[in-house]
């Protein structure tokens, strides 16, 4: 999903933002829909017995479910975010930031593992690697895995708007 940063001014504006597709949230949606269904019915039942209810099933059944919504909430939680200010790389635990002038070079990952991915090296030497924007992840951010040519090592779209934007603030445009 991109859009085009809009004119010249003081804000910062977004270039491009990659993360979970829409059909991918909602298949996980449902998931975590039936689930829920499960485990509260599960819940109720435990509850409802009618000469003791099982407080103890019960509880493992909603901790359950708490634990099942944040580990899904972790798993939509990834982006990488290209403005005219810089690049976010926001991963399931923690989100880095680089203003474009910490920025030395924005590269493609030859690992097998990251396969085209997003390498930013910044200037103090740091290598921050966006798994998400490899490869193996186009489907979920709902892009074609056409984008990354036939040895999967070419710009695809997040490392097109990182490297165009990236000129352009070396050259001044921004």
């Amino acid at each position: 999903m991109s859009t085009p940063a809009a004119g010249r001014g003081g804000g910062e504006q977004l270039v491009y933002r990659a993360g979970a597709s829409l059909l991918y949230r909602l298949l996980l949606g449902l998931v975590l829909a039936v689930l829920t269904v499960t485990l509260l019915g599960g819940m109720l039942l435990a509850l409802l017995v009618p000469e003791r209810p099982h407080l103890l099933l019960a509880a493992v059944a909603l901790v359950m479910l708490l634990v099942l919504a944040g580990g899904i909430a972790l798993l939509l939680r990834p982006s990488f975010r290209v403005t005219t200010q810089g690049l976010q790389v926001r991963g399931p635990l923690s989100t880095r930031r680089l203003g474009w002038s910490e920025v030395a070079v924005v590269e493609i990952d030859r690992s097998l593992t990251n396969r085209g991915a997003v390498v930013i090296v910044a200037k103090d030497g740091r290598r921050i690697t966006s798994a998400l924007t490899g490869s193996r992840f186009a489907l979920y951010r709902g892009e074609p895995i056409s984008d990354h040519g036939h040895d999967l090592l070419q710009p695809a779209r997040p490392a097109r708007a990182a490297i165009d934007t990236h000129r352009r603030w070396l050259h001044g445009a921004l």
